[in-house]
């Protein structure tokens, strides 16, 4: 009789284990879904301590988290991830595009996935959105390498010289690099090569691209065409390139 009740109660416990792990997997399931409608969200940002997402140019604010191309999760406490890493904060006028590049209000704009990149002929090495100088080797996903003196061989074993603004994923790949102009506090700033340049007033900058970029907010773009910088406003030019 007792070895009766003893196979009863075990079949009993493993119906409900068998049933928490179901629900359990429906729920991430559900989780999974809700983030997963989001894929198609060009950006997010934050205004005034509050998650704003756009999509097809429609604004609207997430009740789920938010996934966007390479690896990156937005959650709606205002932290994001890219492929697992440390959440990191996400403050407010920022935006975060599905290029993966991160815009903030000083100008700057950078990639959030983790790179190698060239600054001021120092070469960097950012992991979740944090930057240490390169020593020694590198080794990157493709085989190719780069090094302390920003020296970079490629998978075929040819060797150049990395350019400051140059961008580079860990696996190898290549990130186009994109300067931008800006007016804050009615003064422009450039972001080319990497760093952040306040122009003077009658100060001209030319761009990696040929866009001319002058202190008092006109950009007249490699096409020719002009036009002026409104307070807060922000226009991306094509950065540096490896020829």
């Amino acid at each position: 009789m007792k070895s009766i009740f003893t196979t009863i109660a075990l079949a009993a416990l493993f119906c409900l284990n068998q049933s928490a792990q179901l629900i359990a997997q429906e729920q991430s399931e559900s989780n999974e879904k809700g983030a997963d409608k989001l894929e198609s969200v060009d950006q997010v940002r934050v205004e005034d301590g509050k998650l704003i997402a756009t999509a097809k140019g429609k604004a609207f604010s997430p009740t789920n988290s938010v996934v966007m191309p390479f690896k990156i999760k937005v959650m709606t406490n205002l932290t994001f991830t890219v492929a697992d890493g440390s959440p990191r904060k996400l403050k407010d006028g920022q935006i975060l595009g599905k290029d993966g590049n991160l815009q903030s209000p000083d100008g700057s704009l950078v990639p959030v996935m983790d790179h190698i990149t060239q600054n001021g002929g120092k070469v960097l090495i950012c992991k979740d959105g944090v930057a240490k100088p390169v020593s020694g080797e590198t080794t990157l996903g493709d085989g190719s390498k780069v090094f302390a003196d920003g020296t970079y061989i490629d998978q075929s074993g040819h060797p150049t010289k990395l350019l400051d603004g140059q961008l580079i994923m860990l696996s190898g790949s290549k990130i186009p690099a994109t300067d931008t102009a800006t007016m804050k506090d009615g003064k422009v700033v450039v972001q080319k090569d990497g760093s952040l340049i306040t122009l003077r007033p009658a100060q001209t900058m030319m761009m990696s691209d040929g866009t001319r970029v002058t202190g008092d907010g006109t950009v007249i773009g490699k096409d020719g065409k002009t036009t002026h910088l409104g307070e807060g406003e922000l226009v991306k030019i094509e950065g540096v390139r490896r020829r």
